[in-house]
């Protein structure tokens, strides 16, 4: 599934004006995505008393950590070619539910994302 995210946010790149760095900027994207997971997750661990919400410090940690381990997955090797050559082959029906899931995706992550936040604030 990381794969295919990844596949997706690469296609979604090379659609900007930034197309000639669509491979790390998809990886940075999806870090940015995952990270809120992550952050969404640890919130809502917070609010139930099992850990404190991270610092300043811990925040860096957690998004280089990601944007780190992502870099290795895709770039040793040059894997991200393997994991576009394996989906480019796609139909326009499956591109267009792949479109789909991308778009869900981030709606459901950073709605979720907003809901914890304003929970956490006592707003909701």
């Amino acid at each position: 599934m990381i794969d295919y995210l990844y596949y997706r946010f690469y296609r979604l790149w090379l659609c900007s004006s930034l197309a000639e760095g669509a491979a790390f900027m998809a990886m940075l994207l999806f870090s940015v995505i995952l990270s809120t997971n992550v952050l969404t997750v640890w919130g809502m661990l917070t609010r139930y008393g099992i850990v404190a919400y991270p610092s300043d410090i811990q925040y860096y940690i957690i998004e280089g950590g990601i944007i780190a381990l992502l870099s290795w997955r895709f770039f040793f090797r040059k894997r991200y070619d393997r994991i576009i050559a394996r989906y480019d082959d796609e139909s326009p029906v499956q591109r267009k539910s792949g479109a789909w899931v991308l778009a869900l995706y981030v709606v459901s992550t950073i709605a979720v994302f907003f809901l914890e936040a304003l929970q956490r604030q006592g707003k909701i």
